[in-house]
């Protein structure tokens, strides 16, 4: 009999499924169960889901045993991969149509999805790191950085996700790679940062109007290009609270923590000289007929839309080299020039991360305030920047002071060699020290004998005390 329940795929949101007995058995007689997509009509209620499992599977037995069963063709993963690319909307979507047209078409488009399996992929693998390129010196290095592999399969993984439900494909083959086998992207920890207070002042006052603002709210406040472009005028009313709010990337694209488009806002701090830093061009912006829901950072050029990467990165490399942060880059016939020794992103979201960080700011608040979606993430890159702290428990000491060395400098030590015997049954003994017994009625005093100390040559214990 056939069953319902409800799954959830990664990015998608959870469906009716059906598990159906369609006729089929294998060599001992053990039903082949198969899982259906319920559809659309009838994803409503699970008594709805129901019937239409029941009759399906009802329908599809009937077939079978009339000899009536249909063969569909299967298509090609290229087929499918023309169908699945064409539907995303993710504010990454040209980037993932770039990576399957360059990395994947061109293996796994002639392929069936039910041919596509464990050992395709890691042969899939092993050609990509292969891959060589000159190096420009006669050489040669390795083309896709395994990080970059790493970004192909897990757009692979996502295709195979969309691919099972819609009954393409049976499973997905990517998950069955074992988590060791799987390329690595290799944490960047050594990337310059921006922390000299005083060259972040030259840089807001060379950078053209307004890009200036833009590396301020960057460097300051560590929010990205393109939340800082998309920022609205009514996205600063917050800023006497310590509070900058955005909700879109450059001309009105969803934030990349929304991923399915519901218009989530996120929240970064304003440093305490945002108000009076921005004044002025907030009432600007006001004397030129500008609504709350208007760009803050409107571009003339393109009908009060936002600026583009491309020229804040042009102007960045201008006034970085202007203000000195650069170093020499070319010879040879085109000669040596000067190229910004950090990058936009550096010297801003990068190196807000590290300033608090390496400032004593909690892991948890940095990564709330950056929007990473776990700590987990924020330390991943930047645990070298966290500091340690361990309970006083942990830290306990022995309440020795300065002058504890010396006394111990100055102790008898006692030989390692073990102490001679002497003849006889008895020990030698030390002179005997007075002990008063309390023990005795009378009073009197006892001799008590001491044996001499001595160091086991293997355990390193005193003995003889």
């Amino acid at each position: 009999m056939a069953s319902v329940f409800k799954r959830k795929q990664s990015g998608c949101k959870p469906a009716l499924y059906a598990k159906v007995d369609l006729g089929e058995r294998t060599l001992d007689g053990k039903i082949v169960w198969r899982m259906r997509r319920v559809p659309d009509e009838h994803q409503s209620s699970l008594p709805s889901a129901r019937r239409w499992a029941d009759d399906h599977e009802r329908d599809e037995q009937a077939k079978r045993e009339r000899g009536v069963v249909e063969a569909k063709r299967e298509p090609t993963c290229g087929e499918l991969m023309d169908k699945w690319e064409k539907a995303l909307t993710n504010r990454s979507a040209d980037d993932d149509r770039s990576r399957l047209k360059l990395h994947l078409l061109p293996t796994f488009g002639p392929m069936k999805p039910s041919e596509v399996k464990v050992s395709t992929l890691m042969s899939w693998i092993d050609k990509q790191r292969a891959t060589k390129k000159s190096d420009g010196e006669g050489g040669e290095v390795q083309k896709w950085s395994d990080a970059t592999t790493r970004h192909a399969l897990n757009l692979l993984s996502r295709f195979f996700g969309w691919a099972v439900e819609r009954e393409h494909a049976a499973f997905n083959p990517v998950r069955l790679i074992r988590q060791g086998s799987r390329p690595q992207q290799t944490p960047k920890r050594d990337i310059p940062w921006l922390d000299d207070d005083a060259a972040v002042r030259k840089l807001v006052r060379q950078l053209t109007p307004p890009v200036g603002y833009m590396f301020y709210l960057g460097n300051r406040s560590g929010l990205r290009l393109g939340e800082i472009v998309g920022l609205r005028i009514s996205d600063l009313g917050f800023l006497a609270t310590g509070s900058i709010r955005a909700r879109y990337t450059y001309d009105g694209a969803p934030l990349k923590e929304d991923k399915r488009g519901e218009g989530k806002a996120k929240w970064a701090p304003a440093p305490n000289d945002a108000v009076d830093l921005f004044a002025p061009l907030l009432a600007q912006r006001e004397a030129e007929g500008a609504g709350p829901e208007d760009f803050l950072f409107a571009n003339p050029r393109r009908e009060g839309k936002s600026y583009r990467k491309e020229y804040i990165e042009d102007c960045w490399d201008e006034a970085a080299v202007a203000v000195g942060l650069s170093r020499l880059e070319g010879e040879g016939t085109e000669g040596e020039h000067k190229v910004p020794s950090l990058t936009f992103y550096q010297a801003t979201r990068h190196s807000f991360v590290s300033r608090n960080l390496a400032g004593g700011a909690s892991l948890e608040a940095v990564s709330e305030a950056v929007g990473h979606s776990s700590p987990v993430v924020t330390q991943r890159y930047y645990n070298h920047f966290v500091r340690k702290e361990y309970p006083s428990a942990m830290r306990a000491g022995l309440g020795l002071g300065a002058d504890s060395v010396a006394a111990v400098e100055g102790a008898e030590l006692v030989s390692l060699k073990p102490a001679k015997k002497s003849s006889g049954r008895g020990a030698s003994v030390k002179p005997a020290r007075k002990s008063s017994n309390h023990g005795a009625g009378d009073g009197a005093e006892e001799d008590i004998a001491v044996g001499p100390k001595m160091k086991n040559p293997e355990t390193g214990l005193v003995s003889g005390s």
